[in-house]
């Protein structure tokens, strides 16, 4: 009988707190003390498999289901555990005696009857792993479809509409770099006191407030978010907050949990332009959260407000009762609901629990619908910048194009965003640069994820009312 490895026992025990109390595995990784308490290498392997089990469940299921006999009748924790061992024999090609192994003791670790179970699956899944990966069952015709899925860990419906994006298979194969850890960026508090003895050391920004990339286990174990001196930030993201950070009054739209808030209200501060910022989130507690981190950072001056974006008339209504007039703003900048087909690397169980009517339908249809509603708050001369994290013109051209048909974008038009206002300045030349090389003929900016060492996909269209 083997000793199961601690990173192994860890990966399972995240997994399972995740899917019961519906979170995903990064965070719950985040949170726990234990990934903090064992050794660093094991710690570091036990997010690779939580975090690659979480991204190909349902391709570890459809391996598994072929050697059980009564699929829909295993307890949870041992196919979790299943999940485990045959996610390292089909993506980390962990040799099948070692996979198999400490398979069984972690199936063993929380139901000792089910270890017999565990075995011979486990050993049928080490004999057939490479059949498998190559879709050697699968029908001649959807074979190489099966296969692509199975590589990349996808259900095939999003596999296949990911390769009709790219004009190659290596292509699509790239994007499959959603099975390697994202790089890490960070943006620089510019609202600090002192010098940080963390970001001191690191090399010249790429442009104002932004490193990247960083190490992310070195950063994370320096302390610099505890101390709010900057903001985890993938480069993109802070391109296009970046670019939307212009002087007078902003209402952002889904702000979340502020990363977008924090980086918009330090690139005010580099350039002095003087703001009122209104950050609004569905989410009460995402708007507490918000504001802890902003203050935290000694970064004032911002407003959040709780409600529905697409009912912003009756979420505004006290602002507009003290003005006794609808309050209109210089920039609404929309960070819509999308598919997060962008940065499925951070949250990798998205693939999972995505429909593929949620992004031809479901979330197009809500994302016009934010449009419209944020178009009517925007001042003449104003801006109304549309952001998502989805590598699909279903939720990014498209609902673009259908806003600007519509009544209530007849006084929009397309700006390049590399023509925002911010960008001009010779400090944010690099920035310039950066989105031009990611903005096509129109002026619309879509960035893909084409290689494991690649930042997120993040759409962004600035359009201006005449």
């Amino acid at each position: 009988m083997s000793k199961l490895s601690p990173a192994r026992k860890l990966a399972l025990d995240v997994l399972m707190e995740a899917d019961r109390r519906g979170m995903y595995a990064r965070d719950v990784l985040s949170s726990r003390a234990s990934a903090k308490a064992i050794d660093q290498r094991d710690s570091a392997f036990a997010a690779r498999l939580a975090l690659g089990v979480a991204a190909t469940q349902g391709i570890l299921d459809e391996l598994l289901d072929q050697f059980l006999d009564k699929p829909k009748k295993v307890a949870p924790r041992v196919r979790m555990a299943l999940r485990i061992s045959a996610f390292e024999m089909l993506y980390l090609h962990t040799p099948g005696r070692v996979a198999v192994s400490q398979g069984v003791e972690l199936v063993r670790s929380g139901a000792k009857s089910a270890a017999g179970l565990a075995n011979a699956v486990l050993h049928k899944v080490a004999d057939n792993v490479d059949d498998f990966a190559a879709a050697v069952d699968a029908d001649e015709s959807e074979r190489r479809l099966v296969r692509l899925s199975r590589l990349m860990g996808l259900p095939r419906w999003l596999c296949a509409r990911i390769m009709a994006s790219f004009d190659t298979p290596e292509g699509a194969l790239n994007f499959a770099g959603n099975l390697a850890p994202a790089p890490l960026a960070l943006h620089e508090n510019a609202f600090a006191t002192k010098p940080d003895p963390y970001i001191s050391q690191l090399v010249a920004p790429v442009f104002p407030g932004c490193h990247a990339p960083v190490d992310a286990q070195v950063t994370v174990a320096s302390g610099v978010f505890e101390r709010a001196a900057g903001v985890a930030s993938d480069l993109n993201a802070q391109l296009i907050a970046t670019a939307a950070t212009r002087p007078g009054s902003c209402l952002e739209i889904g702000a979340g949990r502020g990363t977008k808030t924090y980086v918009m209200m330090c690139q005010a501060k580099r350039t002095g332009y003087e703001r009122q910022h209104t950050a609004l989130d569905l989410h009460d507690r995402k708007c507490d959260l918000n504001l802890a981190r902003l203050h935290k950072a000694g970064i004032q001056g911002v407003r959040t407000v709780s409600g529905d974006a697409c009912e912003l008339d009756e979420v505004l209504t006290s602002f507009d009762a003290m003005l006794g007039e609808p309050v209109m703003f210089d920039t609404v900048f929309i960070d819509a609901p999308c598919s997060g087909t962008g940065t499925m690397r951070r949250h990798p169980e998205i693939p999972w629990r995505l429909a593929e009517s949620d992004v031809t339908c479901e979330l197009p249809k809500l994302q016009l619908t934010m449009l419209k509603e944020a178009s009517a708050r925007v001042a003449v001369g104003g801006e109304l910048i549309y952001a998502t994290c989805s590598v699909f013109d279903e939720e990014n051209a498209q609902v673009v194009d259908a806003f600007l048909a519509s009544s209530e974008g007849a006084g929009f038009s397309v700006a390049p965003l590399s023509e925002a206002q911010i960008l001009q300045l010779p400090e944010f030349a690099q920035a310039k640069k950066l989105v031009c090389v990611r903005q096509n003929d129109r002026g619309l900016f879509q960035s893909v994820p084409v290689n494991a060492d690649s930042y997120d996909g993040h759409f962004c269209a600035r359009l201006v009312r005449q």
